[in-house]
């Protein structure tokens, strides 16, 4: 005989809910969720309303101002146009411009897309901080006097130089512009130097043989040594004849009362020291040279050499009035004021005043103003 076993009930935990159970948490859980949506929606509706009777909806700049200040801060370089436009350059020199059209900020893209960023403003400015950068700028011609003896007093005089003797005149060419008479110091360097013309004040008493006079250019063993060394640069021989007569009262020479004016052409390098070598030739000739008395050896030196190979140069305490004309040339330097800063104030319609401001990294990397960028350059 088989007896049945009972079968064993569930335990109460194991159960789960029957359909009709979530059917209806279903539905009573919807109706809470569109309770809150209508509420919510409402609540929205009614501050966008408000907003709109008070004038300031729709009015926050913060984000058209933090999206303008992140482009200038990443910028290459940025130009300003206007007090209301900038350009904002990118490695490659590539423009996203921002700048105002009415009553609208606009943005310009590269690829030459607009539109309106920021609208309903009452004003609206971009103020710029500068600094200056400079670059090499092309080299500067000039012409006319950029050697003259700097004694402005002394006792006017002479020095006679007979045939066999020698005088010697040093004088320096200019290093910088200020080293030529009349120009401000800066900082520029002269790269190149000619002498053209030598002005100098002189007469000529002629005497028997060869009536000439012999001037020329050599280096000097130093900057102001009158001593001439090497071989010539440039040389000379005037005819007697073409010189200021020379005249004496009684045994004294009378002061040369005019300026002769000597074309003698050389290529001499700045800051190097030359001598002009002054030889009247033939036997009893005279070279009369005007000269102003110092009372201590000039910085310049005046030689005179006497007759014969072997006789020393002697110093004088003296000045001699000469200029050098010729052309020379120099560096020049292009300033460029760039835009290291920008700080953007907008006054919305009806809310407070809201600014930012920017440093352009790419130019705050250095003081120097030859480093950083200057607008139209891209990145090496």
């Amino acid at each position: 005989m088989i007896s049945a076993t009972p079968r064993a009930r569930p335990n109460a935990r194991q159960q789960g809910f029957t359909l009709p159970e979530l059917l209806l948490a279903s539905v009573l859980g919807a109706m809470l969720l569109t309770s809150l949506a209508v509420s919510t929606y409402g609540y929205t509706r009614n501050l966008d309303h408000l907003e709109e009777e008070a004038g300031i909806a729709g009015q926050d700049a913060d984000p058209a101002l933090r999206r303008i200040t992140r482009d200038i801060r990443e910028a290459w370089w940025v130009e300003q146009v206007s007090p209301t436009h900038v350009n904002v350059a990118d490695t490659l020199g590539a423009l996203t411009e921002y700048y105002t059209e009415g009553s609208n900020l606009m943005v310009k893209r590269p690829n030459g897309d607009t539109g309106i960023l920021y609208s309903n403003f009452t004003s609206i400015s971009m103020e710029p901080t500068y600094m200056d950068r400079f670059r090499e700028g092309p080299t500067v011609s000039h012409d006319g006097i950029w050697y003259a003896t700097t004694a402005a007093t002394g006792t006017p005089g002479t020095i006679a130089v007979a045939s066999g003797e020698a005088l010697a005149i040093a004088f320096s060419a200019p290093a910088l512009p200020h080293d030529v008479p009349g120009v401000a110091p800066s900082e520029e360097q002269i790269l190149g130097v000619q002498s053209s013309i030598f002005d100098l004040p002189v007469a000529w008493m002629g005497g028997s043989g060869e009536p000439k006079v012999k001037l020329t250019v050599y280096e000097g063993w130093a900057p102001g040594r009158g001593r001439p060394t090497g071989t010539a640069l440039a040389s000379v021989t005037l005819n007697g004849s073409s010189i200021p007569a020379a005249t004496k009262t009684g045994s004294v020479w009378n002061v040369p009362a005019t300026v002769l004016p000597v074309s003698l052409a050389a290529t001499l390098s700045p800051g190097v020291g030359y001598t002009l070598l002054l030889e009247p030739l033939g036997n009893t000739n005279t070279l009369v040279v005007k000269q102003l008395v110092q009372a201590a050896f000039p910085a310049d030196q005046i030689l005179k050499k006497a007759t014969g190979t072997n006789s020393p140069w002697v110093a004088q305490m003296s000045v001699v009035p000469l200029d050098v004309k010729g052309p020379w040339t120099a560096t020049s330097t292009v300033i460029t004021p760039v835009v290291t800063r920008v700080s953007i104030s907008i006054f919305p319609a009806k809310r407070p005043l809201q600014q930012r401001s920017a440093v352009i990294l790419s130019q705050s990397t250095s003081d120097d103003p030859w480093l950083g960028v200057v607008p139209g350059e891209i990145a090496p």
